[in-house]
């Protein structure tokens, strides 16, 4: 269907205003996310962990007790915590983005695609630990 010009000068005013709105809020959103930052804590309080935006291990701190349960258990709870921990950081980007972008944005989206993917992994511990 063809419009009037007007009609296509006002709609072509819309994208220009979304796009200039879209572009002054991406700063923002980048700040954001580079010091987002996801934290788990183990059940027993002696094994904590810190994952950056990306997902990547930026702490972590096992105290003695948590050495008595071996080192496979070990393992698999930080392995775990460390899901929860990205899980966490990504449900955060994805509502900072949200809030800034708006929830039909692709980056919402793509935040959100992440966030499912973080759920799917499930770790169990097995006989060795293999990296």
């Amino acid at each position: 269907m063809y419009q009037d010009a007007e009609e296509s000068l006002a709609r072509i005013r819309g994208d220009v205003e979304r796009a200039e709105a879209r572009a002054a809020a991406l700063p923002k959103l980048q700040e954001s996310m580079s010091t987002a930052r996801g934290d788990a804590v183990s059940v027993q309080h002696d094994i904590s962990v810190s994952v950056d935006s990306t997902g990547a291990l930026v702490s972590l701190v096992i105290k003695d007790a948590a050495l008595n349960r071996g080192g496979q258990r070990l393992s698999y709870e930080v392995m775990k915590l460390v899901a929860g921990a990205t899980l966490s950081v990504r449900r955060e980007m994805a509502s900072i983005a949200r809030d800034l972008l708006g929830e039909s944005d692709p980056i919402v989206d793509v935040l959100r695609h992440e966030i499912d993917a973080a759920r799917a992994p499930h770790v169990k511990p097995t006989s060795e630990v293999t990296w």
